[in-house]
């Protein structure tokens, strides 16, 4: 079975006042892998990649130190309860704590791949509102070229501009693990970030192909639509976009709920007579145990009558890769929204 990488997304919001007041007032970033991409060619997705040794070295605390952030306010990233998934386990003693070093992943990667570097300085702390903070008066394209070629010249970056990583904007939203029929797999939190306003993007061309600021909305419809595809991931987790139009509601939710910490989201995947069930922990049928699972387990029934077996639902039904349900019928954990978005209606 492949080693299994840790790595983080980011769930970019950004304000957009021109929509009716019974709309979406905000619009999210998705961009479109390349069709040569290592993983997930052509799929739509959430800024994010691996995390780096870079991104949890200790250099990183005294950095922090010089803007007056010490352990103590650091420690805020932490859940004060709740499940942590074993990607938030730190290498050893001597490394950051993974809450805050996947945080570094998520910014220097959204810096990397889409050139909005999420930031303050001893200036711009001062006005934090709860909203992120990003810098562009800067030479963003030599930086990026630098930060994408080498992880560690991120930290070197903050340190010559006098900036830090908004990481008090970024809140704890998700984990999600590759399904083990993957010959490639990662172990992925998804953070989520909501901007007053929409940044100026500069793409990186060997790793975006496309990208579209849009509406959860809009964007399950596009993938209905067959005009794109997003992996289940970015599937189920627009679909929990659907409960919140207003940006400052969503923010304050993904603020509370963050303390709840998140659960894994490892869909274990059956092969019934009429498609694709991939189910998630705490559906009736979920094994006790997934190792040694690699590949798809073979179901003589139909979804249908898969699902008749079970009373407790969280799956995950695909008649073809842009037709699928999500089922959820009972209260998550750790508080996260149930997904509403059906693309079989």
């Amino acid at each position: 079975m492949s080693k299994i990488r840790n790595s983080a997304s980011l769930i970019l919001l950004a304000k957009d006042k021109s929509q009716p007041s019974n709309c979406f007032n905000y619009k999210t970033l998705l961009f479109s892998r390349h069709e040569k991409a290592t993983f997930m060619p052509n799929s739509c997705v959430f800024p994010g990649g691996v995390h780096e040794a870079a991104d949890e070295s200790p250099l990183w605390l005294k950095h922090f130190d010089k803007f007056g952030l010490q352990k103590e306010k650091l420690q805020q990233l932490k859940p004060a309860n709740g499940e942590r998934p074993s990607m938030f386990k730190p290498s050893n003693e001597n490394c950051l704590e993974r809450e805050i070093s996947l945080r570094i992943t998520a910014v220097r990667e959204t810096f990397e791949e889409v050139g909005v570097m999420l930031c303050h300085n001893q200036d711009t702390i001062k006005d934090s509102n709860g909203y992120g903070y990003f810098l562009e008066d800067f030479d963003r394209q030599h930086w990026q070229r630098l930060v994408h070629n080498d992880a560690s010249q991120f930290i070197k970056m903050c340190q010559e501009l006098n900036v830090f990583p908004d990481l008090w904007s970024l809140h704890e939203w998700s984990t999600w693990q590759t399904p083990l029929t993957f010959k490639k797999r990662f172990q992925t939190a998804f953070f989520m970030v909501a901007l007053q306003k929409t940044p100026e993007l500069l793409i990186e061309k060997n790793e975006v192909a496309h990208y579209a600021w849009k509406s959860p909305l809009e964007y399950l419809k596009s993938y209905v639509n067959k005009e794109l595809y997003l992996p289940p991931p970015q599937f189920y987790e627009l679909s929990r976009l659907l409960h919140k139009k207003d940006i400052e509601e969503l923010r304050d939710f993904a603020c509370r709920r963050a303390a709840k910490g998140s659960i894994l989201m490892l869909p274990v995947q059956y092969r019934c007579t009429d498609g694709i069930v991939g189910l998630l922990p705490g559906d009736d049928m979920y094994p006790k145990d997934t190792e040694g699972i690699n590949d798809f387990i073979p179901v003589k029934a139909t979804m249908q009558d898969f699902r008749s077996g079970a009373t407790r639902l969280h799956r995950s039904e695909f008649v073809n890769p842009n037709k699928g349900t999500l089922l959820l019928n009972f209260p998550l954990k750790d508080g996260q929204l149930s997904p509403v978005f059906t693309s079989t209606s």
